[in-house]
């Protein structure tokens, strides 16, 4: 038997959620997949890091493409035309028009279908036309979460029903992401952020969908009211993570913010710098307008960090009671929420012990063990 994977979006080296995903999820395939069963991991460029580290009955396909689109549609479908594997696993959310007929392919969010301003028109309709097409043609899909699994069945039929070719399997997260004692490091990396404490994060893109605006107005508000005593003129917001679609307005409301000098802006922090920078937070504040999963809110609680969160779409199914929930248009109600936590020690360490419980329930290895099981059903591997 041989299982085809696609590894273009698991080795970029700067990672974003989906790629995370793809590249955690082969990475522990590879403790999973028995010695008797062939993978071939497809790419548009040779493999980097860990990502290159593969057993013996692993291979890797370079699949040149000089030009930067359409790899997907043209090479890898050339490649399932010509030379398929038995089974083609698709990590990252669009699948090559030709391929096996058991494909199978991981729909983390249709998020734009319900915020279509929050992506480019080519983005837009490439990802809503690769979901839908995946529910008429694929043999399986695997979502994140029930509500992923939810919306995407309304993409098919306008209202919900239960899809027996929809498999919700949820994220695990990186080790990495834990308690640190190591204070020294940790003054160390805030020292090369340009940040200090006190301060309040949040990670993902810059953009209207993860609602960046939002938690930059509540910021002010918090300042405004000066009632954090004498940390009150010192609190900073982090903002970690590469300017998405929309930005702009982004821009503005911090280029036009009396606090702008106190709003850190790192752009894209390295996976080995990032559990100091959550350690070191007061709290962590996500409350994005559309979550296929959440993985940040996941690694926070991880670190031991209190969670402010949107109380819509996959959060609560990540988070649980460990975390606030807010709605996410209410300015007052994040700057009020994330108030709460920094004056009440009490709550902070009921949340904190609540999430550091809650995370044991996710790890990759059921992840992986899981989806293996969903790409080998019916299929004889040992």
């Amino acid at each position: 038997m041989i299982i085809g994977i696609d590894a273009s979006r698991a080795n970029n080296l700067q990672k974003t959620g989906v790629e995370c995903y793809a590249f955690q999820l082969i990475q522990e395939l590879k403790k999973n997949i028995p010695e008797n069963v062939r993978v071939v991991l497809y790419t548009d460029k040779p493999l980097q890091g860990q990502l290159s580290e593969m057993p013996v009955n692993w291979q890797e396909k370079v699949l040149h493409w000089p030009p930067k689109r359409l790899w997907t549609q043209i090479r890898l479908s050339w490649e399932m035309f010509v030379n398929p594997p038995d089974v083609l696993f698709i990590p990252a959310h669009v699948f090559p028009i030709v391929h096996p007929k058991k494909t199978i392919m991981t729909v983390h969010d249709v998020a734009a279908a319900k915020y279509p301003k929050s992506f480019n028109w080519f983005e837009r309709w490439y990802s809503l036309w690769s979901a839908k097409h995946a529910l008429n043609t694929l043999w399986k899909i695997i979502t994140p979460s029930g509500f992923t699994k939810k919306e995407l069945e309304r993409l098919e039929t306008g209202d919900r029903r239960p899809d027996d070719k929809i498999f919700i399997i949820k994220h695990g997260y990186d080790k990495k992401y834990k308690v640190i004692d190591d204070e020294k490091k940790i003054v160390e990396i805030l020292k090369k952020y340009k940040v200090k404490k006190p301060f309040v994060m949040s990670v993902g893109r810059l953009e209207e969908k993860k609602n960046t605006v939002n938690i930059v107005k509540a910021f002010e508000i918090i300042k405004q009211k000066n009632n954090l005593q004498s940390s009150a003129t010192s609190l900073q917001l982090l903002l970690v993570g590469s300017p998405g679609f929309g930005y702009e307005k982004v821009a503005q409301v911090i280029r036009t913010s009396q606090y702008k000098d106190d709003i850190i802006q790192p752009g894209w922090v390295s996976e080995q710098d990032l559990p100091y920078l959550m350690n070191a937070a007061e709290l962590f504040v996500f409350p994005s307008l559309y979550e296929g999963f959440g993985l940040p809110v996941l690694e926070a609680m991880a670190c031991g960090t209190p969670v402010v969160t949107a109380d819509e779409s996959s959060l609560n199914e990540v988070a649980g009671k460990a975390a606030l929930y807010v709605d996410p248009s209410n300015i007052d109600a994040i700057a009020t929420t994330i108030q709460r936590f920094l004056d009440d020690n009490n709550l902070r360490e009921e949340k904190v012990v609540l999430g550091l419980e809650r995370v044991k329930k996710f790890s990759w290895q059921k992840c992986a063990s899981d989806t293996l099981g969903v790409i080998v059903k019916k299929e004889k591997i040992c």
